[in-house]
C-alpha cells in the first residue's frame, strides 16, 4: 500500500501542477474548447505520468561493512515494530475513498431514479424529458430534462439550445471522468478547484455556442439572470450555476489573440522539473573488480555451522554514500526496503539525529536517535534465514565470531572496531581480557584472516594431505570443505618439523 499511496502523491502534485498553470494563465482567456482539452489531458496525464521512471546508475567501490556467518545469540537491543503509518494512511484514505465512491453511486442511482420514473420523446437524436419538480434544467449524456411551468416560451428555447450543446460534444463524460478522479485524489484540495474550473469552463463552451444561434445575445443573458434554481447534481450539465457574473463577463470578452496560446507550453518545463525531481532513480552498483563477497561460507576461517548473520555498522562519520551502500545492499540481495530519514548533521559533518526504518514481508523496524552531540555508533542486523531484523547500539549487538590465533586455537569473541581499505580490513578482537589485531585479506572472493605480527611467512597448507599452494587453497570452493586444521607453533613444528615454522593449514575435502 506504501507504494500506491506514493503513486497517488505524485498523481496528486501533477494535477496540482496542471491546475496552477489553467488558473494562472489561462482560464481569463477565450480558448474555450482549448481549455476543456487542456483539463482532459492533464487528468490523463496526472494518473499516467507517474508510472514513467528514469534511472540513473552510479557505481562506488566496496563497502566498508562485514557479514559474518555465527551462531549469534540475540540482541539486547532489539527494536519492536512500532505503529506503521503507511497502515493508517492506507486505512483513513480507504474510508474517504469508499465515502465518496458511495456519493457517487447514490447520485447515479438517484437519476437513473428520475429518467424511468418520466416518460421521454425523442426529437432529432435528443431524448427530452418533462418533470413537475422544481429543479434546473439539466443534461445527462443525449437526455435533457427541464420543468415547463417554471420558463416561458421564448426562456425555454435559450436554455434547450444551450443543453443541446452539451449533448452534442459529450460534456457529461468530462463531468463522469471528473468525479471518478475526486474519488481517487479526494485528499487533494487542487482537485475540488479543479472539477469547479472544469465544470465552468464547459458552461463557457456551451454559452458561446449557444449565443451563436441566436439573434440577440441580451436576450439570452437575461435569460441566465431570470433562472435560478436548484442543481440536480454535480454528475450533469446544468444550465443554471453559481456563476451567471463569470459567465456573463466572459460572453461579452473580445476573443483572446491566438498569439497568447504559447502559454499552455509553460506546463513542459514544470513536467521535466517534477521527472527530474520525483521520477529519477539513482541506483548504486559497487564496481565489479572491488565488490565484496557477501557469501560468509567462503570466509574460510570464520566457518561455523549456524545462522547466516548480515550485519552494518553506521555511525557518527557514516557518509550519504555510505548508507546508500546499506540501502541498496539490502534492497538488491535481501529485497527489505530501507529508508534513512531525519539525517542532521554538526558542523563537522558528524550525524547527530538519524531515523532508520525497515521493511520486509514479514514485518518493519524502526530505529531513531537524536542528540546535540555526536551519536553512537549502531548496528542493522539481518537474519537471512529467520528474516528476523534487529537494529541497536552496536557495541550491544556486536556478533560474536571464531578466529584462529597464533597457537592455532579457535577464539569466541566480539568484533569491536573495523576499518577498511584496499583489499584489506582490520578487525579488532576482544575476549574480554585484551585485544588482538586480525587483517582480513581477499583474493579471488576469497577471505582469508591472519594475526598481525604472525606473517613473517606463510603456512604450510595441505590438501587432502597433499602439499599445495596458497592459490591452489584459495581456488576451493568452501562448500567442498570437510574439515580444516590449524597448527601454529611448536604444535606444528612437532608434526611437520621445522619447514612448519609458519604454521600448517590441513584441509579435508568432502568426498564425491
Amino acid at each position: 500500500m506504501e507504494t500506491f499511496l506514493i503513486y497517488l502523491l505524485k498523481a496528486s502534485i501533477l494535477l496540482s501542477l496542471f491546475y496552477g498553470v489553467y488558473f494562472l494563465l489561462l482560464r481569463k482567456d477565450t480558448f474555450f474548447t482549448i481549455n476543456r482539452h487542456f483539463l482532459l489531458v492533464s487528468i490523463i496525464t496526472s494518473l499516467l505520468l507517474p508510472f514513467i521512471e528514469f534511472t540513473t546508475i552510479k557505481f562506488i567501490e566496496n563497502p566498508t561493512f562485514y557479514i559474518t556467518e555465527t551462531n549469534q545469540s540475540p540482541s539486547k537491543n532489539i527494536i519492536p515494530e512500532t505503529i506503521n503509518w503507511w497502515v493508517i494512511g492506507s486505512v483513513l484514505y480507504g474510508l474517504g475513498a469508499l465515502i465518496f465512491l458511495s456519493r457517487f453511486c447514490l447520485q447515479l442511482l438517484s437519476l437513473k431514479k428520475l429518467l424511468t420514473h418520466h416518460q421521454s420523446r425523442k426529437e432529432d437524436g435528443f431524448n427530452f424529458i418533462e418533470v413537475t419538480q422544481d429543479i434546473a434544467p439539466f443534461s445527462f449524456f443525449n437526455t435533457i430534462v427541464y420543468n415547463p411551468v417554471l420558463h416561458s416560451r421564448e426562456e425555454l428555447d435559450m436554455i434547450l439550445k444551450h443543453e443541446k450543446i452539451h449533448v452534442q460534444q459529450l460534456h457529461t463524460l468530462d463531468l463522469i471522468l471528473m468525479n471518478l478522479l475526486l474519488i481517487f485524489q479526494w485528499v487533494n484540495p487542487f482537485a475540488w478547484l479543479y472539477k469547479k474550473n472544469l465544470e465552468q469552463n464547459l458552461e463557457f463552451i456551451a454559452d458561446r455556442e449557444a449565443i451563436n444561434q441566436m439573434t440577440s445575445r441580451k436576450e439570452y443573458q437575461l435569460t441566465l439572470l431570470k433562472v435560478s434554481s436548484n442543481n440536480y447534481s454535480t454528475i450533469t450539465n446544468n444550465f443554471y450555476q453559481s456563476l451567471i457574473k463569470k459567465r456573463i463577463v466572459m460572453l461579452n470578452k473580445q476573443s483572446s489573440q491566438s498569439k497568447k496560446l504559447w502559454k499552455v507550453t509553460v506546463i513542459l518545463p514544470l513536467l521535466s522539473l517534477f521527472l527530474w525531481s520525483f521520477n529519477t532513480q539513482e541506483v548504486i552498483k559497487i564496481k565489479q573488480d572491488t565488490k565484496i563477497n557477501q557469501k560468509a561460507s567462503d570466509n574460510i576461517f570464520f566457518q561455523e555451522k549456524g545462522k547466516k548473520i548480515i550485519e552494518f555498522i553506521v555511525d557518527k562519520s557514516s557518509s550519504k554514500e555510505d548508507l546508500n551502500k546499506v540501502k541498496y545492499t539490502l534492497k538488491d540481495d535481501y529485497s527489505l526496503e530501507v529508508k534513512f530519514s531525519g539525517i542532521k548533521r554538526n558542523d563537522a559533518n558528524e550525524i547527530t539525529s538519524i531515523k532508520v526504518d525497515i521493511s520486509s514481508k514479514k514485518g518493519t523496524t524502526n530505529y531513531a536517535i537524536s542528540n546535540d552531540t555526536p551519536i553512537n555508533s549502531f548496528a542493522i542486523i539481518y537474519d537471512s534465514e529467520t528474516g528476523k531484523i534487529e537494529i541497536g547500539q552496536s557495541g550491544n549487538s556486536s556478533s560474536h565470531v571464531w578466529f584462529i590465533d597464533k597457537d592455532g586455537n579457535h577464539k569466541k569473541g566480539k568484533t569491536m572496531k573495523i576499518h577498511s581499505g584496499d583489499k584489506k580490513n582490520e578487525f579488532i578482537f576482544s575476549d574480554g581480557d585484551h585485544k588482538d589485531i586480525y587483517e582480513i585479506h581477499t583474493n579471488d572472493n576469497k577471505t582469508f584472516a591472519y594475526i598481525t605480527g604472525d606473517r613473517d611467512g606463510e603456512p604450510l597448507i595441505y590438501i587432502d594431505g597433499k602439499k599445495t599452494t596458497k592459490k591452489e587453497m584459495e581456488k576451493l570452493d568452501s562448500d567442498t570443505i570437510e574439515q580444516m586444521n590449524v597448527y601454529k607453533g611448536k604444535t606444528a613444528i612437532k608434526k611437520y618439523g621445522d619447514k612448519a615454522k609458519n604454521g600448517v593449514i590441513e584441509i579435508t575435502t568432502k568426498k564425491k
